[in-house]
């Protein structure tokens, strides 16, 4: 068993290093290295304790940064620097950690088999692997929730205090890591209400040590809840609320995902649906792979009420966050928190269920099968195809000696991340800027990132066609560069 166990964590391992650096920071991954490049860790917890902010001079209107994960990425930086490689590999190994949790939790819970089988599909995951591959808390907070509801289990079941102690540490950093994830610490309390109640109704005894843990979980949210709720940014406006697309699309990603190629985008894009055999068969596998997962999970979680103890968890640990995340998303009015990089934690309870739907069926080696061969083509896709803005690629070709404006305010901390933090470099906040920053200019850059969020009309475009002569124009992944002469 364990040798298997062994193959699967390297396997999921390789998955999450290879090609790691192979892409540019993105947009939300630079305000972290930016942040730990400039002001240092000691420097980052000041901006946060003050300001709410990592990095306030350029996120102004954000108050909703939290100091343990940024505290504790300071250290692993100062020990192996900000570069893609190192920052991301402190991402990578917790998720490759998280898998070998995942083994002992479902072991806990079911069996080898269970355990051994949902370990390997979550080390194939395409969302595990993209979150293990990116500079930014989520795969960090899924190792921390996965070793959380181990200890929560422990707690309960057998009440020692070292297992009661480790749930409040890794709560500790959990609450002071993301606010998000109140969801997550929610699901826990509902759980170990209904356990309190039901000891309490057979026994008439009380999990005392777990109810002081969680008044004390309360304690802790106290001096943040004010930040909680006074963020002025409108997340619900910048992603929209859940509706049918979203709910597709949150169950396709707990099971896999498309990364196409660029032709590919494009055809999409343009409606033509003029597809290459190869694409067709990317396309193809990743329905086929999520409609698999998706009835396999169904009748898993069928099946898993043979064992009801484990099933009442394993059902509260999926459904309860999604339910209160979609409940929440919906009524209130600035805040949408339906994205399943919120609850990562729920894409192992959900291969879990997984596991025992295939290990219920008499075709559970041919299920198997089926499923590596389906996710073949698109981890293919993944590695080979770009999927994060080519920032570093874009700052290669720019001079160092004209205006470069910026449309998207977010993109100035990753691309001063690449260029340096130059006064030649200007946050564009509205199209009559142009005129009042180009005098005694004769030509200037501009660089288009996210359009679909900061410029959908083409504004910007049509502006500068109108009143500068154009030069140039080179593109990268969702990248543009722009070349004008003001004469």
């Amino acid at each position: 068993m364990y040798f298997f166990l062994l193959l699967i964590i390297l396997l999921g391992s390789f998955l999450r290093f290879y090609d790691i650096s192979g892409e540019s920071f993105w947009i939300d991954e630079g305000a972290t290295v930016l942040a730990l490049k400039k002001h240092g860790g000691l420097g980052v917890l000041n901006n946060i304790y003050e300001q709410g902010a990592i990095i306030p001079e350029y996120y102004p209107e954000y108050n909703s940064d939290l100091p343990a994960y940024y505290l504790i990425l300071s250290l692993w930086s100062g020990l192996f620097g900000v570069s893609e490689l190192a920052v991301r590999s402190f991402s990578a190994i917790l998720g490759s950690l998280a898998l070998i949790v995942v083994f002992y939790l479902t072991r806990y819970l079911f069996d080898n088999k269970i355990a051994l089988l949902s370990t390997f599909l979550s080390s194939i995951n395409l969302t595990l692997i993209w979150y293990s591959q990116e500079a930014r808390q989520y795969s960090y907070l899924l190792f921390l929730s996965l070793l959380s509801v181990m200890l929560l289990l422990k707690s309960l079941n057998e009440g020692k205090v070292k297992y009661v102690a480790g749930l409040l540490i890794v709560n500790a950093l959990i609450i002071y890591s993301h606010f998000p994830w109140i969801i997550f610490i929610v699901f826990e309390g509902v759980y170990s209400l209904y356990r309190i109640y039901s000891l309490y109704a057979n026994k008439k005894k009380l999990h005392k040590r777990i109810i002081v843990a969680f008044v004390i979980m309360g304690v802790l949210y106290l001096p943040i809840m004010g930040r909680a709720t006074s963020n002025e940014l409108d997340v619900a406006d910048l992603y929209g609320r859940p509706d049918v697309s979203k709910l597709a699309e949150f169950g396709v990603q707990l099971a896999t995902w498309l990364y196409p190629s660029l032709e590919m985008r494009q055809k999409i894009y343009d409606n033509t649906f003029d597809f290459s055999l190869v694409e067709w068969g990317t396309l193809t596998s990743v329905v086929l792979l999520a409609l698999l997962l998706g009835l396999m999970f169904l009748y898993g979680v069928r099946k898993s009420l043979k064992n009801p103890k484990s099933s009442i968890f394993l059902i509260m640990f999926f459904f309860v966050p999604i339910g209160l995340a979609l409940f929440l998303s919906l009524v209130h009015p600035t805040i949408t928190i339906f994205q399943l990089k919120q609850m990562i934690y729920v894409i192992p309870a959900y291969l879990i269920f997984v596991s025992i739907g295939i290990l219920e069926t008499k075709i559970s080696k041919y299920l198997i099968v089926c499923i590596l061969l389906l996710s073949v083509l698109p981890l293919s896709a993944y590695y080979l195809n770009p999927d994060k803005q080519q920032i570093r690629e874009a700052v290669e070709v720019l001079p160092i000696d004209k205006k470069i404006f910026l449309n998207m305010p977010t993109s100035e901390a990753v691309f001063k991340y690449y260029y340096g933090e130059k006064d030649n470099v200007i946050r564009l906040e509205n199209i009559e800027q142009f005129e009042s920053e180009l005098y005694d200019e004769e030509s200037f850059w501009v660089l288009l990132t996210f359009t679909k969020y900061s410029d959908p009309e083409n504004k910007i475009k049509e502006f500068l066609m109108e009143h500068y002569e154009f030069v140039g124009k080179t593109s990268f992944f969702d990248v543009e560069l722009f070349e004008y002469r003001t004469v």
